[in-house]
This record gives C-alpha cells, sequence and structure tokens, in this order.
C-alpha cells in the first residue's frame, strides 16, 4: 500500500514531537502540512508562545513549497561565500517563507513529496532535533 499523509499519520507525527519535546521539558508548538503547503494539523503546548504557533507553520509551509528541509535552504540562501546581493532576494515575497532550520520534507518510498513538518520553541538545534524525531515517525507508519 503507498504511504500517504493524512489526518491519522500528521496526528501520530504531531503527537511524537509533543512527546519528544514534554519529554525535554521545552515548550513547542508543531505542525504537517500536504504536499502544497496547506495545515492538516497543529498543536501549541501549553507555554509555547503564538509566535511558535506561526513559525512552525510557515517552516513546515516552506520546506513543502521547496521541496528541501529548511536547514538546507537556509545554508544554500545565506552561504556567505555568494555574497551580499544573494541575501536581498531570499525572501522573494513570500511572507510565509522561512528558511531557519525546523522544516522537515515527509516524502513517500519513492521519493514523492507528501508534505512537511515544523516545529518551534527551542534552539535551532532542539527544533531540529524534534523535526528529526517527526520525520522518523513519519518514516515508521
Amino acid at each position: 500500500m503507498a504511504k500517504v499523509l493524512g489526518l491519522r499519520e500528521a496526528r501520530a507525527v504531531v503527537q511524537a514531537m509533543l512527546r519528544a519535546a514534554e519529554e525535554r521539558k521545552l515548550r513547542f508548538a508543531v505542525a504537517v502540512v500536504d504536499s502544497g503547503g496547506e495545515l492538516v494539523c497543529m498543536e501549541r503546548m501549553d507555554g509555547a508562545s503564538p509566535l511558535n504557533a506561526r513559525m512552525c507553520v510557515n517552516k513546515a509551509y516552506t520546506a513543502s513549497k521547496w521541496r528541501q528541509d529548511t536547514k538546507a535552504i537556509k545554508a544554500r540562501l545565506f552561504d556567505m561565500s555568494l555574497g551580499d546581493d544573494r541575501r536581498d532576494i531570499t525572501w522573494f515575497g513570500d511572507k510565509r517563507f522561512t528558511p531557519v532550520w525546523g522544516g522537515i520534507v515527509l516524502r513517500a518510498d519513492d521519493g514523492t513529496v507528501l508534505g512537511a513538518l515544523g516545529e518551534s520553541g527551542g534552539t535551532p538545534a532542539q527544533d531540529e532535533e524534534i523535526g528529526q524525531i517527526g520525520a522518523k515517525a513519519f518514516a515508521e507508519l
């Protein structure tokens, strides 16, 4: 059977990320979007800020639209060896574009992008760690 990213799968990913954040005593907002960048599921833990909620959705949106993890997007766009003018075009007029760590693409077994996840509430490394836990949970479904 082909892998899908529906509400059931999105909830499983969200729950895995929330458990991981709770274990680390972090307050996160986490989200899963479909392949078009539209929200499927999002939760914000008590104590996580409204900004965390917006950031997690936008990270997932960015990864889904660009078809790559936001960590890689950030590295590519902010590579200082490319010159400062490259950084000036990073937003491309899209107010939701968020090239910071934590947006992770979710793919089918054949590599097709099914959607993405995003999280916000910690340091960039903590965000990425919680996101990787969500990606692993999706891979195991």
